[in-house]
């Protein structure tokens, strides 16, 4: 079984995300116009706009691996897509891309300040070089120096990656390494694009997401389908367990319950039919509801954050220890910010916290509980809670 890794896109819209993507995953140039992010864009829209507005999922295999490119939104006011799919979609690694004309602007920074605090390994790459302007260039590379000193970003030096240098950075690049490459590209010239190609081609995967051998299977689910003649159809990752075809799991929670459902078919990332699903690894299945006259489960009551699992669980308080990334003020109990947990994001109201208030850069021990539904969330998961300018980040320590 090959390992799947996932690399997210992500920086400012019009950056050439979606089209970097592309054109290393199609072996293809761009025109100039963004032609080549055609071939990966979800939704019509987006095309007509050039804005991805959607977690696109884009996968290839390689000798050695299957590499998921999860493609984010770039535009402000899909900020909490993108926050969503850094802390949903298991993420490896980060490729963050820099516009040579725009620089390290808008959300290139809050996408920077987000994969760092999630410790999230990054890859820089710097597009349109063939229409670069030297001084902003030089202007972009001193503020990427600046950032990346920083204690918080691990105090790491820029490594430029070429032809002359591509082979050390292959063989001694690892999650964990003091640099962080950066890739000059052009993905109308085809500059330094071959170089990025078998750099990403050549990326471990080093987290590790479940455990194979647990006896309570869990499907966590990121898109749904109705398909004519099939029925329900969702996609997503085994995050523990195998889930087999045949299997019963549980749906939910849909309103604070979970829905016997029984698994018909399962395909994988690349069309083809399978009969299992191991932890780590992404597919689609198709379900149907054991009891279809008591549980009539309709397409758009199974969103983002729902699972499959054997035996379920779901709740509407739980405890954190957070950090304060940014905040205008103080922070009090009764305040609300919306919580993203995995795929999970609902608002949720502060409870009681371990000190009266709290401010930017601070600690504490916080209860959060959701306010409109249940939720299924896990012990010791990560979550990022933001409100206006407000970030913070956390990790459970409790639920109840």
């Amino acid at each position: 079984m090959k390992p799947e890794l996932r690399v997210a896109a992500i920086g400012n819209v019009d950056s050439a995300k979606t089209t970097t993507i592309s054109v290393i995953s199609n072996n293809i140039l761009d025109n100039g116009r963004g032609n080549a992010r055609k071939y990966i864009l979800k939704h019509p829209h987006e095309e007509t706009t050039g804005r991805t507005s959607t977690i696109t999922q884009h996968y290839i295999e390689t000798n050695n691996s299957i590499i998921g490119f999860v493609d984010l939104a770039g535009h402000e006011k899909y900020l909490k897509t993108t926050a969503t799919g850094l802390n949903g979609c298991f993420i490896d690694y980060a490729m963050i891309t820099v516009g040579s004309d725009r620089g390290v602007i808008g959300m290139a920074k809050e996408h920077l300040t987000l994969a760092i605090a999630l410790k999230i390994p990054i890859v820089v790459v710097i597009t349109k070089i063939d229409i670069a302007v030297e001084h902003k260039l030089n202007k972009i590379k001193n503020r990427l120096s600046h950032i990346f000193s920083h204690p918080l970003a691990g105090s790491k030096e820029l490594k430029f990656v070429n032809d002359n240098n591509i082979n050390e950075v292959i063989n001694t690049y690892s999650h964990d390494i003091n640099y962080v490459p950066v890739f000059e590209t052009s993905n109308v010239k085809g500059i330094n694009i071959n170089n990025l190609r078998n750099f990403i081609y050549s990326l471990k995967k080093y987290k590790e997401i479940g455990n194979i051998e647990n006896k309570n299977p869990l499907f966590k689910i990121d898109d749904t389908f109705q398909l004519k003649g099939i029925g329900i159809v969702v996609s997503g990752i085994v995050q523990d367990g195998v889930v087999r075809e045949g299997d019963t799991l549980q749906l939910g929670p849909i309103n604070g319950v979970f829905c016997p459902m029984y698994i018909k078919s399962i395909h994988n990332n690349f069309k083809q039919s399978v009969k299992l699903l191991s932890s780590g690894q992404c597919g689609c299945i198709n379900i149907r509801p054991i009891n279809q006259k008591k549980h009539i489960v309709k397409r758009n009551a199974i969103k983002r954050g729902k699972v499959l699992i054997k035996y379920p669980h779901c709740i509407k308080k739980f405890e954190a220890d957070v950090r304060i990334l940014h905040h205008p003020t103080t922070i009090k109990t009764n305040y609300e910010p919306v919580i993203h947990c995995g795929s999970v994001r609902q608002s949720a109201k502060i409870t009681h916290m371990s000190q009266n208030l709290v401010r930017t850069g601070d600690t504490a021990k916080v209860i959060f509980e959701f306010k409109f539904k249940p939720e299924f969330i896990e012990l010791d998961r990560q979550i990022i809670f933001r409100e206006g300018n407000t970030k913070g980040i956390g990790k459970i320590i409790k639920i109840y």
